[in-house]
């Protein structure tokens, strides 16, 4: 199990901890820097038949299929309707491409170690091993995500789900 003291021992450099942070459902969540290869505009999304309700379909970015996941959904936070600041991030996780959707990014931080919690040990609708910890900022909280947890989340979702 990774938690927040691993991650930051092999992601960090100088004792810095490199984020984008986003919203979601009015909470600000973050993502390590390195996961992101890009973040754009809300674009046509082509849905697939029969997917968990997570999976919003494809897109075609440059030439490339990438699946699109709402996050809200995936996190079990209430609906929103997209609107100018939804933007999708694409990140790369084990070789393979996706793309996640949130309300709206904010901004990249750095935080240093000792700004960083372990999860809370609470039962949550999530696993808890998708927290890689909470943020402490400017008197604020940010809940650092494990990108690498969450997909194996979705695969787990979609093999299960799908049926053959």
């Amino acid at each position: 199990m990774e938690d927040a003291e691993e991650i930051m021992d092999t992601e960090v450099q100088d004792d810095l901890y490199q984020l984008v942070s986003f919203k979601l459902a009015e909470e600000e969540y973050a993502f390590k820097i390195t996961d992101i290869q890009e973040v754009i505009h809300v674009q046509a999304i082509r849905g697939i038949p029969q997917m968990p309700e997570f999976i919003l379909g494809v897109i075609n970015l440059r030439g490339n299929v990438i699946s699109v996941f709402d996050l809200r959904k995936k996190l079990h936070l209430p609906a929103k309707e997209f609107d100018d600041k939804t933007k999708i991030v694409v990140t790369k996780v084990d070789d393979t491409i996706i793309s996640l959707v949130v309300d709206e990014i904010m901004e990249n931080i750095t935080l240093t170690q000792s700004q960083v919690e372990p999860a809370p040990n609470v039962k949550m609708k999530i696993n808890k091993e998708c927290i890689a910890g909470l943020g402490k900022l400017k008197g604020k909280l940010i809940t650092i995500l494990n990108l690498e947890k969450i997909h194996e989340e979705i695969i787990a979702d979609v093999d299960i789900n799908v049926e053959v």
